[in-house]
């Protein structure tokens, strides 16, 4: 004979109020219950925030955003280059964020992007454990168990930092997921439309974070079972600005995405790669004894809240909420496995890894799951004890451990500012001195590398519109050393249309695998008739210069220059608009005799 299912015997859903039967009700038990969750969620935040300041920092690629952000400032618009419309910024809200903070603030936007990055993550942290407290609150007591990896992984210290859109990131999917698991049935739309608002930024704040915007915003529709008229209110919110800043995108900058996605052909595909990746992700810090303890953890959860309610809760929302971050996860480590990893050691992986944590970041206090916790708490003692060795090392087969480079290179163990790297970068004394020589020479002159990557100048065509242009290796230090008037020819295309639409030919150094080789440069800058010597430095000859000259002025390689450098009238905005999908498709032969035969026969 069956027990009948009771109020008092099932948990509480998402939006729902609590039993009066759970254990923090019963008197004298609740304040103790209570102040133990509140130290789950203040414990670890604290916690995270001082791993993250002390590995406060910001690389290269972070210092890419701000030159568009001061270019902003100066009045030239989001650009990398004043007169080349070019978006290098993958995150398109952070670069605005930054911007914004640096118009009020007026200090180092490097400064900035460093001090918003970790109180953003902090936050985004704070939010998450608050919301998994939210979903498994009608439990009563809980037990730490996903949060442990948080603790244990130092790549998520690192990229609360360092400059890049990480830390709005990690703030924006806390920050979802705190929403979702407020959604309930019969939630009006002054609530649900800006929670969808939210939900829908994803794609802003990182373009592969759409996927998680698409399984967030499913399952709060699922949640909430809105009329037909209020899942169009849902889908004008959640797609108003995104949609909106896609015009603009694609009428201003002539593609439908950022240049860098075009650069590292994030819609190819080296599923070994990625898998190498992803287990020098979780290698080096223990994960994978791990993962079989929180997996069966979310089966449990998932398998607590599919329990009969049908008779008495008609709102079985409560898988639902739990199953989004999860099925978010897998496809966004499905996608970064995809398209081959990230030469950045772990940072591509840590925002699925973080998704697939959520809903078991705490959970509800039994036998199994103290166990659990338990074990868990035992790992993360031992993970940050002197039996593991740190990872320190500066590569691996398949990704580069970047702040430990940039540590040893700049000799500052939190470099925060522009000026730490403009002064101490090794690659640049040299390049800063030629540089300050080719800005008071009155002649144009183009500074570019030889193949010993030793910097050299040569005289540049008279009719230039800029009077020094620099070939950047490091393109965000070069950008933050060149003068903003300055033209900064990025050599691996990621503020370069040209490089950027380079035929990929060959797997590399993950995002790196299209150069802009000099025979190119030479043949958009230098003089008609470029020196010997300069040639012979360059790697490249007469035949090949002219040869990348005659491509760069014919068919879609042409159209290309012209969408991004011509003056933007409303017809150009309009010919950008409608011609996006092709030029986003364009790529040419970079050996330019093959791209002279396809483009301009």
């Amino acid at each position: 004979m069956t027990t009948p299912t009771t109020p008092e015997a099932l948990p509480s859903l998402p939006g729902q109020r609590a039993s009066s039967a759970r254990p923090d009700a019963v008197p004298g038990r609740a304040w103790p219950v209570r102040r133990w969750n509140a130290a789950l969620v203040a414990v670890p935040t604290t916690a995270l925030f001082v791993l993250g300041y002390r590995r406060r920092w910001i690389c290269d690629d972070g210092l890419i955003y701000l030159r568009p952000v001061r270019q902003i400032l100066a009045g030239n618009g989001p650009v990398f280059n004043v007169g080349e419309r070019a978006e290098s910024s993958t995150g398109t809200l952070w670069q605005w964020l930054l911007a914004l903070a640096a118009w009020v603030s007026g200090a180092d936007p490097a400064f900035l992007a460093v001090g918003l990055g970790l109180l953003l993550s902090t936050a985004g942290f704070a939010l998450a454990l608050l919301a998994t407290c939210r979903l498994h609150r009608g439990a009563g007591l809980l037990l730490p168990a996903g949060v442990c990896v948080l603790l244990a992984v130092p790549p998520f210290w690192s990229y609360m930092t360092s400059g890049l859109e990480s830390g709005l990131g990690a703030f924006w999917t806390g920050l979802s997921w705190w929403l979702l698991t407020r959604a309930r049935r019969g939630q009006g739309p002054r609530e649900s439309c800006p929670a969808a608002f939210v939900l829908g930024l994803g794609p802003l704040v990182r373009p592969d974070l759409a996927v998680v915007t698409v399984c967030f915003l499913a399952a709060q529709w699922w949640v909430l079972r809105p009329s037909r008229r209020g899942t169009a209110a849902l889908l004008a919110s959640a797609g108003a600005l995104p949609l909106a800043y896609e015009v603009f995108r694609a009428g201003y900058y002539g593609i439908l995405v950022p240049l860098p996605a075009i650069a590292k052909e994030a819609s190819a595909s080296d599923w070994g790669r990625g898998a190498g990746y992803v287990q020098e992700t979780l290698g080096p810090y223990w994960l994978w004894p791990v993962v079989p303890v929180l997996g069966a953890l979310a089966v449990l959860l998932v398998r607590r809240t599919r329990r009969p309610l049908r008779d008495l809760v008609p709102d079985r929302s409560s898988p639902v909420v739990l199953l989004a971050p999860l099925a978010a996860g897998a496809l966004l480590a499905g996608y970064v496995v995809r398209v081959g990893g990230d030469y950045m050691h772990a940072r591509m992986i840590l925002p699925a890894l973080l998704l697939l944590l959520l809903p078991v970041l705490v959970v509800p206090a039994n036998r199994v799951t103290g166990a659990a916790s338990a074990l868990l708490v035992v790992w993360l003692c031992a993970a940050v004890s002197p039996l593991r060795a740190p990872f320190d090392v500066r590569s691996t087969p398949g990704s580069f451990n970047v702040r430990s480079s940039d540590v040893e290179g700049l000799g500052d163990h939190n470099p925060v500012r522009t000026s730490t790297w403009v002064r101490n970068w090794p690659a640049l004394p040299e390049g800063r001195r030629m540089l300050a020589e080719a800005v008071r020479s009155p002649r144009p002159t183009l500074l570019y590398f030889d193949s010993g990557r030793r910097l050299h100048a040569t005289p540049m065509r008279p009719d230039a519109p800029y009077h020094v242009v620099m070939v950047g290796r490091h393109l965000g230090v070069t950008g933050a050393a060149a003068p903003l008037d300055a033209y900064v020819n990025d050599a691996w295309g990621l503020a370069s249309p040209v490089g950027a639409h380079l035929a990929l030919e060959r797997w590399s150094w993950p995002g790196h695998e299209k150069f802009l080789r000099n025979h190119w440069v030479f043949a958009e800058w230098a003089l008609a008739e470029p020196p010997r010597r300069d040639l012979l430095r360059a790697g490249a000859s007469r035949e090949t210069v002219e040869a990348a000259r005659a491509a760069l002025g014919c068919g879609e390689l042409a159209e290309l220059r012209e969408s991004v450098r011509a003056p933007l009238t409303a017809r150009r905005f309009w010919d950008n608009l409608t011609g996006a999908v092709e030029r986003t498709r364009f790529r040419f032969a970079r050996w330019p005799a093959a791209a002279e035969r396809a483009l301009c026969e």
